[in-house]
């Protein structure tokens, strides 16, 4: 079974009126029995209402609106974003706007939203203003449902790569783009339906026990459209459009990588690795042959490497990909032939408590799969043990030469799979059973292609991976560029006769340019296209377009722009 995290609006999605029906108690019971993750997370004022019998069912409650958190596992509450300052709720109060008064936030009503912007206004300091249906809340800058969900799933382990999210009101805009699905309700507002994958026959609690039937309680995955769908690029298909694999489609499913040696299937699973790490799945790739430590090359991508006494020991590893969003690569090809099976097999067994609690890692990707999982390899009988528990919940990739060497758990647990020209009889036979494939397939598939089941035939483009790029880019740190790729500052008026050919050149001469030089670059995105184009760096490019939309003014535009390429230059160094 594939185990999501649950987050729950509560006012007019969880209940009515405040109560929760005993059918919706009775779902979220079977939920939380299933091994599902709940959460709470409402603009209500700290313990305002009751959450009994539910209220030990939820890992953690994100109150006022995103502004405080409780961790009831630790019974630690927290507010991320501090509170409201105590001269602008004055204020308030002055201009006789009625308050009801969080540990976070203030709230009022719709017919003194004119008086409340008129104080905020005057007043000038950093607070929010959410609507929620009649209601007017006041927040610290930076507060929000999703917010304040996504720091408290951090601190408590999970991914929103894990998350379903239920709403109904304005204020559910960001609690709903948060995770991987949204759900509305059928009373929802039009703007929280227009972004919603699924909107419910039913209104507010109703609702939420239709979907919980349909989908979760069933064991079903969620099988529409996605209004906000994560795509991995693969290359392009017959008619040159971009081709994709959807993640979502992959969600809580097994998938098999294979092809003949020099195919490309490596270079497929490499792709699908990089490309899921990207949209924030977290990722083990498990190397016996040490084609894949450049991944490391990748933010948040760590490697290990060792033989017998260096490798770090399966808890170790465990321990590393406890943390929510940082993939791992084991390196095994120095460790001894003998002793790979019994390392995987132990890895697996300790792996298997952190999925079932926190769902990670979303994807394990084993390469040279035969090796392990070849019911006539030494240690295939303690593999397969510890394989076979964590199959059904899926989030498996199988990468080998000879499918037909894998035993029948693994091949008959396998939902798509992706194929490289591959020549082996009985291999094809195998995949011919499992998958129903075209006859002609895979014997027939052109260098440089993949057939992806549900897809057809793609064809790979070199540019779709990312880590050549990332390796290209280490030359670029500190050697100098080809001349027309130097980076020639300019303003309004032409050329300043300075020019960078090196990343670090580039931050050399960034504390001395003039405003007007920075400012004239920032407005065309020169900098985040020098950094894609010249230097082959997606990540400093996408973290300078951020800047570049914040609109950074003055001095405070040269801090921004030093402190972005300073952090980024230390990151790769490190590497």
């Amino acid at each position: 079974m594939h185990r999501r995290v649950l987050a729950f609006d509560f006012d007019g999605t969880l209940a009515e009126n405040g109560v929760v029906p005993a059918e919706v108690c009775t779902a979220l019971e079977q939920l939380y029995d299933s091994g599902h993750a709940l959460f709470l997370v409402t603009g209500r004022l700290t313990e305002s209402v009751s959450l009994d019998p539910i209220g030990d069912l939820f890992t953690g409650i994100v109150w006022e609106n995103g502004a405080v958190l409780y961790d009831t596992v630790n019974r630690e509450t927290d507010l991320p974003f501090g509170q409201l300052d105590r001269r602008l709720v004055e204020a308030l109060i002055a201009a006789d706007v009625p308050l009801e008064q969080g540990l976070a936030i203030v709230s009022t009503w719709a017919p003194h939203k004119e008086t409340v912007w008129r104080v905020i206004n005057k007043w000038g300091g950093d607070a929010a203003v959410i609507n929620n249906k009649g209601a007017i809340m006041i927040l610290p800058a930076g507060a929000a449902k999703g917010s304040g969900l996504q720091r408290l799933l951090t601190t408590c382990c999970f991914s929103p790569r894990n998350l379903v999210s239920f709403g109904d009101a304005e204020n559910d805009l960001s609690l709903l783009t948060l995770g991987e699905y949204g759900v509305a309700v059928a009373n929802a507002v039009p703007s929280l339906k227009v972004i919603a994958d699924l909107v419910t026959t039913q209104p507010g609690p109703a609702g939420v026990h239709e979907a919980l039937t349909a989908y979760w309680l069933n064991e079903r995955q969620l099988d529409i459209p996605l209004s906000r769908e994560i795509k991995i690029p693969l290359g392009e298909d017959k008619d040159n459009a971009p081709a994709f694999l959807s993640s979502a489609l992959l969600a809580g499913n097994n998938l098999g990588i294979f092809g003949d040696s020099g195919a490309g299937k490596s270079w497929v699973s490499g792709l699908l690795a990089e490309g899921m790490h990207h949209a924030d799945y977290q990722i083990l790739l498990i190397d016996p042959e040490g084609d894949f430590r450049g991944m490391q090359a990748m933010s948040r991508f760590v490697a290990f490497k060792g033989d017998l006494s260096t490798m770090p020991s399966p808890s170790v590893v465990a321990t590393v990909l406890e943390s929510v969003g940082v993939s791992v690569v084991l390196d095994l090809c120095e460790y001894p032939d003998s002793q790979r099976g019994k390392y995987v097999a132990n890895l697996l067994r300790v792996l298997r408590p952190l999925r079932e609690r926190k769902f990670r890692p979303h994807w394990i990707l084993l390469e040279e799969a035969q090796y392990f999982l070849s019911p006539s390899s030494d240690d295939y009988q303690s593999i397969i043990e510890a394989l076979t528990p964590m199959l059904p919940g899926g989030g498996w990739a199988f990468v080998s030469y000879a499918p037909a060497q894998l035993g029948n758990p693994v091949i008959s647990a396998l939902k798509y799979c992706l194929l490289t020209r591959l020549s082996d009889a009985d291999s094809s036979r195998v995949l011919h059973k499992q998958f129903q494939l075209p006859a002609d397939i895979p014997v027939a598939i052109p260098r440089n292609h993949v057939w992806v089941s549900g897809y057809g035939l793609v064809r790979l483009l070199q540019n779709t991976r990312r880590v050549p790029h990332i390796r290209h880019l280490f030359k670029y740190l500190d050697n100098p560029l080809p001349r027309q790729k130097h980076f020639y500052f300019r303003d309004e008026h032409g050329y300043l006769g300075l020019h960078a050919a090196s990343l670090f050149e580039f931050l050399q001469l960034l504390p001395d340019l003039s405003i007007e030089s920075l400012s004239y670059h920032q407005s065309r995105n020169d900098f985040s296209a020098w950094a894609e184009g010249a230097l082959g760096d997606a990540e400093l490019a996408a973290r300078l377009r951020k800047l570049a939309h914040r609109q950074f003014k003055g001095k405070a535009l040269r801090t921004a722009l030093l402190q972005c390429v300073a952090t980024h230059y230390t990151e790769l160094h490190k590497h």
